[in-house]
């Protein structure tokens, strides 16, 4: 299913990987181990090349390949989130962008991840947020449903219960991202500003989608 065709559109946003590898240096060592989930192509690691302990990985054969011909000084493997083929409390800090609609059993990623986090370490998600003002606007339109490989859709309630129970404290909740408003172009323009001014978030509900940060209790 995510083919080459699948990331046919996909490019790469560095305005969006720049601000996360800043929000990243903010938050652990140089040292520490750090994975991506859904790493796609390996963008983020672009910005981090000093960081030596970076691992991602995907479901996809394809974007696996592709990370690999980048290297970002990485190591990336294919790899199902619902199944993690790493240690227990091995890293400091895993981040999901995008990827928690995709999973068939998205508790079971956040079982594995709280498995193979340290305590204390962090865990940062990106996903659909069903009270945005784009879901509201557009209904069957919205971003998220048009997406077929979009199959958990969950409240933010329901987000939080799910990490409350596998051993995580939510640190930090807000929505983020302006890019699907009828207005695209305007707000496409104001999504870049905000990363570049590292000011992506807010504590509004209406953005197109919500950030949770959360802590291995």
């Amino acid at each position: 299913m995510y083919d080459k065709d699948y990331f046919e559109n996909y490019k790469e946003q560095s305005f969006k990987w720049k601000f996360w590898a800043r929000f990243i240096r903010k938050k652990v060592k140089k040292e520490d181990n750090i994975l991506e989930i859904g790493c796609t192509y390996g963008y983020l690691f672009k910005y981090l090349k000093d960081y030596p302990n970076k691992y991602g990985i995907d479901i996809s054969e394809h974007a696996i390949k592709q990370a690999r011909l980048l290297s970002q000084g990485a190591e990336y493997k294919v790899m199902d989130a619902q199944k993690l083929d790493f240690r227990d409390n091995f890293f400091s800090l895993i981040i999901a962008i995008d990827v928690m609609e995709h999973l068939k059993n998205p508790e079971k990623a956040i079982k594995e991840t709280s498995r193979v986090l340290k305590k204390e370490g962090l865990f940062i998600m990106v996903t659909p947020n069903l009270e945005s003002c784009s879901r509201k606007i557009k209904g069957e339109k919205w971003f998220a449903y048009q997406d077929k490989t979009h199959i958990s859709r969950l409240t933010k309630e329901q987000w939080i219960e799910l990490l409350e129970k596998n051993n995580f404290t939510i640190k930090k909740i807000r929505t983020i991202d302006m890019f699907d408003m009828p207005q695209k172009k305007i707000y496409k323009a104001l999504n870049l500003l905000s990363y570049i001014l590292s000011i992506p978030y807010s504590k509004s509900k209406g953005r197109d989608n919500l950030l949770i940060i959360a802590k291995k209790s």
